[in-house]
């Protein structure tokens, strides 16, 4: 059995995370649970868990603390799984820096994705048990460094990055580097002899991107990041000598796809797009290499931009309807997703030589619906329960007419979810935006600050406010502040203009008057009252 221990200050969920999976079917033992970091530590060195569920805030000590106390000795095990309030990339680079595997935002936590986190974990362990591993080897947090390098290349290639300030600090925070004077893409598609099982093609997918790879990395740097079980893209950074030779990525290309036919007996076309000088427009790149993917076959396996006269139809770029369908997804606004999912549907019918843009549409839909919503790998799986290999049948898809009818069961599905969801969803918001408001009582919160930290739009939280609480944005801050200020002054122990200091208030003037106005007494006259009972 693998021994689970789980640490949360919140009782109910500490609850909630016992009852929510059937622990035993999973061959996971539930051996201690804490209430703070301090006695999750004593629990740790007691029993010996495998698997640590934490709370990223708890007191006493936190759960990046804890993980980092745990792993101070480049111990391997326990593994951490990282639960916190809201989604904020520092915690997540600081759960990378401690050995964390996975991290999960409680708002978004549903028994289908808790478990399939805790299966990867399950997996890991049994894997270093068997290899008799012991240590990280001085790479903590490898693996899930790895995997947000993916996102953010996915990110990057999809054009979903909000703005160049956000890719470059993302960037920092995972230490890439973007100082080369350019950079290219190139696109790859492996073509087997036929069909062939999912695992096989995972297997040839898997063996193909660590060729490719291996054989790109002795003449160089590069990023490969896989797509899906066929296709995957090169990024290079490139000197200003490779930049000025337009037949060196076509020579090291033309090398892979030699060596992969050598070994595997499968081809390897490529394209490979117009390079850009500034790291941010990568999205560009990637585009033009995906267009020339299209002009790729098996006499001409390697196609460049600079060399082809040619150009397939590119009147359709997916990437401008990545802000309306992220709003769309954010506030589940179904008739916004119908009609743009539906309008990307009918510029792509009927135009077979568009079939790269139909891939990049679906794909595009599908990263979306898998980051975007709580429990999105179910909720796909739901919508293509009837299709043979459910929701990845995209994967074995080439003609527009195929992605076209995808995205349309996809669009239809994803409105019949939602639709029965938006109520409850707005509703955990507004819970949620509320106690991360109790938790920074201490600051000056804005709506446009706090709107940022839930990725939504300043009206749109103000507006799930007015409907959906008990008062509006303001207020609730001002409800929460003066019930905190309360506790604070029947204690007795703090001065008036302290309070009004550890509440974010500008003065203890400001502070008395919204006081006054809230209770109809001045906070010396409560606090007399208090004493007085």
């Amino acid at each position: 059995m693998i021994k689970l221990l789980i640490a949360d200050d919140e009782p109910l969920v500490l609850v909630g995370m016992q009852s929510m999976l059937d622990w035993a079917s999973l061959g996971v033992e539930i051996c201690a649970t804490a209430h703070n970091g301090r006695q999750a530590l004593d629990l740790i060195e007691q029993h010996h868990p495998d698997l640590v569920i934490t709370d990223i805030k708890m007191p006493l000590m936190s759960g990046l603390e804890l993980a980092a106390a745990c792993h101070s000795n480049a111990e391997e095990l326990p593994l951490f799984i990282i639960l916190t309030s809201f989604e904020e990339f520092d915690f997540v680079r600081e759960a990378m820096h401690v050995g964390a595997i996975e991290y999960m935002v409680k708002l978004e936590m549903t028994p289908q994705n808790l478990r399939a986190v805790v299966e990867r974990a399950i997996e890991r362990i049994t894997k270093m048990k068997e290899a008799g591993t012991a240590s990280f080897a001085g790479t903590p947090g490898g693996v899930s460094l790895q995997s947000f390098e993916e996102k953010f290349f996915a990110r990057l290639y999809n054009n979903l990055f909000e703005s160049p300030e956000q890719f470059r600090r993302q960037a920092e925070d995972l230490k890439l580097d973007f100082s080369a004077p350019a950079y290219a893409v190139a696109a790859c598609e492996i073509v087997s002899g036929g069909e062939m099982p999912t695992e096989q093609q995972i297997t040839l997918c898997a063996s193909t991107v660590q060729m490719v790879r291996d054989t790109l990395e002795k003449f160089g740097s590069c990023t490969v990041t896989t797509v899906d079980m066929r296709h995957f893209h090169v990024m290079f950074p490139l000197s200003a000598e490779h930049a000025a030779d337009t037949a060196y990525l076509p020579h090291l290309m033309q090398l892979c796809a030699d060596t992969v036919q050598r070994y595997f007996s499968a081809r390897l076309h490529c394209g490979l797009g117009t390079a850009v000088s500034d790291a941010f427009l990568l999205a560009d790149a990637a585009h033009s290499a995906r267009c020339m993917l299209a002009l790729a076959d098996d006499a001409v396996p390697v196609v460049d931009a600079a060399h082809s006269p040619d150009t397939p139809d590119t009147i359709l770029d997916v990437s401008q309807f990545r802000s309306e369908l992220a709003r769309a997804f954010d506030e589940l606004d179904t008739a916004a997703l119908h009609s743009v999912i539906s309008g990307i549907v009918e510029r792509l019918k009927g135009h077979p030589s568009r079939h790269i843009q139909a891939r990049d549409a679906a794909s595009l839909l599908l990263y979306l619906t898998l980051t975007l919503l709580p429990d999105g790998e179910q909720t796909l799986s739901d919508i293509f329960s009837n299709t043979p290999d459910g929701y990845r049948c995209i994967y074995k898809y080439n003609g527009t007419a195929q992605y076209c009818l995808w995205m349309e069961q996809l669009r239809d599905g994803l409105c019949e979810k939602l639709r029965s969801e938006q109520k409850n969803y707005k509703h955990r918001i507004v819970e949620s935006v509320t106690q991360y408001i109790r938790q920074n009582l201490d600051r000056r919160l804005t709506l446009n600050e706090v709107a940022a930290a839930f990725s939504l739009s300043p009206n749109y939280l103000s507006q799930l406010f007015a409907k959906y609480a008990e008062r509006g944005f303001v207020e609730t801050i001002t409800k929460e502040k003066i019930a905190a200020a309360k506790n604070m002054l029947a204690g007795g122990e703090m001065k008036i203009y302290e309070i009004a200091e550890g509440l974010g208030y500008e003065s203890a003037f400001y502070f008395s008057k919204v006081f006054k106005k809230e209770t109809g007494q001045s906070p010396r006259e409560y606090m007399q009252q208090q004493m007085r009972e």
